[in-house]
């Protein structure tokens, strides 16, 4: 017999209503006379209301409605609002409504039973599949999309298994056992199940796998939920195929262009050879024939064509040097007052030829420049040539001015000419090989289009740039910036010395960090140097030997770990503090984030010790180890508890954050790769917590091949800082605290 519901009743005729509620309470049923402009009572299971038309008071109630209606009103149901959970036809028999309310009684509340109708639509309704099995993998219900994915009908799969119908034999038995293992575990599966259809097509699902348990623990059947991801695959592998094809396709291209520019490298070589015995033959017949010879002047002639050529054959072997990657650059110091004078003196009668004006402006703190001086004279030349032959009766001007971008120090020289200019559309193309403003341009004035493409390749080479200016009939500047050779940071480490503050070297290739962090830095009463790069931030640790290094991880060329190992592996430089600044993925994050050090399994037992001393600043402490392998677990508590430490156990994370109150830890050594919770689920779980926020964690980890490197050059920094949980501002003021804090606890009269 079901318990007693509270049952509202909506009744108007008093005689009707005293019946009903004494056969309710006779059942057992608790009765409270309702108004409809009253607040429902709580607790009420079910309304009773006499009419059809009286219910329209009731629409809006959660539990259970139940109509007195005449048999003229069953007619007007299907025009009600609400559907009607029952109704009972007057004149009413004795017992018949109690006997209606104890069938509801027996049922879940209506709030639960329409839940569980909508689950049943949209379970019914759902493209995935829907599955559930018994313990021993047989079916008990499959929604319909099983049948349009599969091809079973729902009544030919239940009380049968996945083996029974849609074996594949796509998977090995291991693959199974484990699957099987890890919901026996009572835990989740996810992957990638492979099942024959009943036409023979393999489809390919992305299925999770869940058990599901009574109250008393035990496992009764598993809810699979299988997404056909099938044709997605299928397009990814399309779109690999078709990824690999274009770089083959890219591949080819870009060796059909250097084997291009081979040949023609090749090509120029062959030609210049007998160019050259055209010239010095020409040369030297001239010096026996007299200059107002016509003998002379044809030798002439045959000089100047062949030089002309000669000319032409080195730009294209310039070109194609740079296409195939052979251009070989011999940096060098040098001072560049001395190179604008020789360039010069070189094109001064060129100037005369179109009758031009030639001034050459420097400024006097000029100085010297490291860089291909060659190559610098060339590209001079080069521009100047240009602005000589396209100016007329006026004037062509060269610059040099020292300038600062980005914190660093550079040089611009800058070709003005008063010309016939260039237009904003020829300017697009300009810098591309054989190309000229236009094609008359070519026919007036000749050449073949390669040299500003050749300057534009070579100053990019050595670091800098080339710009334009220009408009039609008032003339071009071309500006060519590359940097200087700037302060190698042993002045400033000297200077920094004898003014007793603190050197930091800042090594980053985002010039806005760099002065940003320079600004930030100095203002804290920091000596700062700079490098944009990774190979030229060691050789700036090596020379300056700064107090602390700030070093960025994500870097073109030399990235930041290379740099921190490099920079560890060196005698000079290995004690000096790193710390690292980067934007990492979650697991890194985890990985790094609070960890005090870090050792490298097998663990040395001394180096174990120091670190703990170090951390705790005591000669015994109380260690938590947390550690999956027991023998591993063993050694270092016996050898914790040899030099007097009270060592609490824990072989995965979950345990450890249970046993963090009882065991009141100093320090925590702590494995990475453990079941249940890993090292870093504990991290985070511990740095959560307010009052462990500081615990030191000595990480210990595996040198395993694939995280070798990154967690052993991790052991080696003292903090890592990420960078996207800073404004630029706070991350320069964590940096300042940290670079403080390192050098005060390296030399203690600092403070």
């Amino acid at each position: 017999m079901s318990a007693g519901v509270h049952v509202a009743l909506l009744v108007d005729d008093a005689a009707i209503a005293a019946a009903v509620t004494a056969e309710l309470r006779a059942a057992g049923h608790t009765v409270t006379a309702w108004r409809a402009d009253a607040p429902l009572p709580a607790g009420v299971r079910v309304v009773l209301v006499d009419g059809l038309e009286p219910a329209f008071a009731a629409l809006d109630v959660a539990c259970d409605l139940v109509v007195l209606v005449d048999p003229s009103e069953v007619a007007l149901f299907p025009e009600f609002p609400r559907q009607l959970t029952d109704f009972v036809l007057e004149p009413l028999r004795p017992g018949e409504v109690a006997a209606r309310v104890a069938q509801l009684a027996a049922l879940e509340p209506r709030p639960e039973r329409e839940r569980q109708r909508v689950l049943s639509l949209a379970v019914e309704a759902s493209s995935d599949i829907v599955e559930l099995t018994d313990p021993r993998a047989r079916f008990v219900y499959v929604n319909p999309a099983y049948e349009r994915s599969l091809g079973f009908a729902p009544d030919e799969v239940v009380g049968k298994t996945p083996a029974q119908l849609v074996r594949s034999d796509a998977h090995p038995p291991e693959f199974f056992k484990a699957l099987d293992d890890t919901l026996a575990r009572g835990l989740t599966w996810r992957g990638t199940l492979i099942s024959r259809a009943r036409d023979g097509r393999y489809v390919h699902f992305d299925t999770t796998l869940t058990p599901v348990a009574d109250r008393k623990g035990q496992i009764t059947h598993h809810l699979g939920i299988k997404r056909d991801v099938t044709e997605e695959l299928a397009r990814q592998e399309a779109l690999q195929q078709a990824n690999r094809a274009l770089e083959q396709a890219r591949d080819a291209a870009v060796s059909a262009s250097r084997a291009k520019s081979e040949f023609l490298a090749n090509m120029s070589h062959e030609l210049r050879t007998p160019l050259n015995a055209i010239i010095g033959y020409s040369e030297m017949l001239m010096e026996d024939v007299a200059p107002g010879d016509q003998a002379h002047q044809d030798l002439q002639r045959i000089r100047t064509a062949g030089t002309h050529l000669l000319t032409l054959i080195n730009d294209v072997l310039d070109i194609s040097k740079i296409e195939a990657d052979k251009i070989e650059l011999l940096p060098e110091r040098f001072l560049l007052a001395d190179l604008l004078a020789e360039v010069g003196a070189t094109v001064e009668p060129l100037a005369r030829t179109n009758d031009n004006r030639f001034a050459v402006v420097a400024a006097p703190d000029l100085g010297a420049i490291h860089a291909d001086r060659t190559r610098l004279r060339q590209i001079l030349l080069n521009l100047l040539g240009n602005g000589f032959k396209f100016t007329r009766r006026g004037a062509v001007t060269l610059e040099a001015a020292r300038v600062d971008r980005h914190g660093r120090p550079w040089v611009e020289l800058r070709v003005t000419d008063t010309g016939i200019g260039i237009s904003e559309a020829q300017q697009k193309k300009l810098f591309q090989p054989f190309v000229q403003a236009d094609s008359s341009t070519t026919r007036e004035f000749g050449g073949t289009g390669l040299g500003l493409a050749i300057c534009k390749r070579l100053a990019e080479l050595m670091g800098g740039e080339i710009a334009l200016t220009s408009k039609v009939g008032e003339g071009s500047t071309f500006t060519v910036r590359l940097p200087a050779e700037g302060d190698d940071g042993v002045d400033t480490a000297r200077a920094a010395r004898r003014a007793g503050q603190p050197l930091v070297l800042l090594i980053d290739d985002d010039p806005e960090v760099l002065d940003l962090a320079r600004r930030m830095l100095a203002r804290r009463g920091f000596a700062v140097i700079s490098a944009d790069s990774g190979a030229r931030g060691v050789e700036l640790a090596a020379s300056a030997l700064p107090d602390a290094i700030v070093l960025d991880v994500k870097m073109p060329g030399m990235g930041g770990w290379e740099v921190l190992s490099t920079l560890k592996l060196g005698e000079a430089t290995a004690s000096i503090p790193v710390i690292m600044m980067t934007v990492m993925h979650q697991k890194e994050v985890g990985q790094t984030l609070g960890a005090a050090d870090y050792l490298i399994k097998p663990i040395d037992p001394d180096r174990l010790i120091d670190t703990l001393r170090r951390h705790t600043h005591a000669a015994t402490a109380r260690v938590l180890v947390v550690e999956d392998d027991e023998p591993t677990r063993e050694l270092i508590r016996r050898t914790l508890e040899h030099r007097g430490n009270f060592v609490a156990e824990a072989d995965n994370g979950q345990v450890a954050l249970d046993r963090l109150d009882a065991a009141r830890p100093d320090v925590i050594v702590l494995d990475l790769m453990m079941p249940v919770m890993d090292g870093f689920g504990f991290l985070h779980a511990l740095r959560a917590d307010p009052r462990y926020a500081a615990l030191p964690v000595i990480v210990a980890t595996a040198r395993t091949l694939d995280e070798r490197e990154r967690r052993d050059l991790a052991r080696t920094a003292q903090q890592v800082i990420e960078k996207s949980a800073h404004t630029r501002q706070e991350l320069i003021g964590v940096i300042g605290d940290q670079i403080s804090a390192l050098i005060a606890r390296r030399d203690p009269a600092v403070r």
